[in-house]
């Protein structure tokens, strides 16, 4: 077992011809760029390294893009692109995989992401094919356990949830909320049918892999650096997709990590195994 503290990111990142950043966590906290974040975004730029975000959000690469500029004030020039589990749930479920019609469960905000897909939306559940979740109607207070009731109905239907942001938690500046990842853990866990897209199941690193193939950045996955802040998403999916990765400490695990020994802790309960090797760096 090997833990590598890395003192700057800049040590190595030249090693790659690509990075796969985590954004929430990694590059902000849902309300500004983290400045270390900057100066990495900046060097990578500078040494001609492009750095795609992979982001477990339920919206469109544009949405995105635009509350990065309109919100965040990111300069576009600093990044190429954003795969997101939106973009590839929505590939998914417009090839039919899940049926011919949908309900949807979560904020208005994400109505942009059923603009993607191109079959039914029923406001009726019982009539859809399945439940579509993007996130909590209201995730300012609301927790997965208010949905208790409203799940035992759907499942009581034989209704798939398909969740389009497998994240439970995230901060938000420093308020802790929930997101669509706990409603379908929680799904799961009363005995409903649960297929989630995004960060670490396979599909969302096969949409980005095929895109960096195609356009000639990269030969094979040793050329590609994944960054994240999440050992139940970011780390687990780079090592299901067999690409080397660096963990940030401080973002979602922040405040479980007093010692070394957390690290190797952290990594067996998320990631089921022993570490071989962990390269981490406390922010960017």
């Amino acid at each position: 077992m090997k833990i590598t503290n890395v003192n700057n990111v800049t040590e190595f990142i030249e090693d790659y011809k690509v990075i796969l950043c985590d954004l929430w966590g990694v590059i902000h906290n849902g309300m500004s760029v983290y400045e270390n974040a900057k100066k990495f975004l900046g060097y990578a730029h500078q040494k001609n390294i492009p750095v795609f975000f992979i982001s477990n959000a339920p919206r469109p690469e544009s949405v995105v893009r635009k509350g990065l500029t309109n919100k965040l004030h990111l300069n576009e020039k600093y990044y190429e692109s954003i795969f997101t589990s939106g973009d590839t749930g929505a590939k998914h479920i417009n090839e039919l995989n899940h049926g011919e019609s949908y309900f949807h469960l979560g904020p208005n905000k994400d109505e942009d992401l059923l603009d993607t897909i191109n079959i039914k939306k029923h406001l009726d559940y019982e009539i859809a094919d399945f439940i579509l979740c993007t996130g909590l109607m209201d995730d300012s207070f609301e927790k997965p356990y208010h949905y208790s009731g409203m799940f035992e109905e759907f499942i009581s239907h034989n209704k798939e949830m398909v969740c389009v942001n497998p994240d439970e938690i995230v901060y938000r500046g420093e308020q802790l909320i929930s997101c669509a990842g706990g409603l379908a853990k929680l799904y799961k866990e009363m005995g409903g049918k649960v297929k989630l897209y995004g960060k670490p199941h396979n599909e969302i690193y096969d949409y980005a892999y095929q895109y960096l193939m195609e356009n000639g950045l990269v030969e094979n996955k040793s050329e590609i650096l994944a960054i994240g802040d999440s050992f139940k998403t970011d780390i687990l999916g780079a090592e299901l997709f067999n690409i080397d990765y660096l963990f940030i400490q401080n973002g979602i695990h922040k405040n479980e990590i007093k010692h070394q020994s957390d690290l190797s802790k952290l990594f067996r309960m998320h990631v089921g195994k022993e570490i071989r090797e962990l390269r981490t760096l406390k922010t960017l």
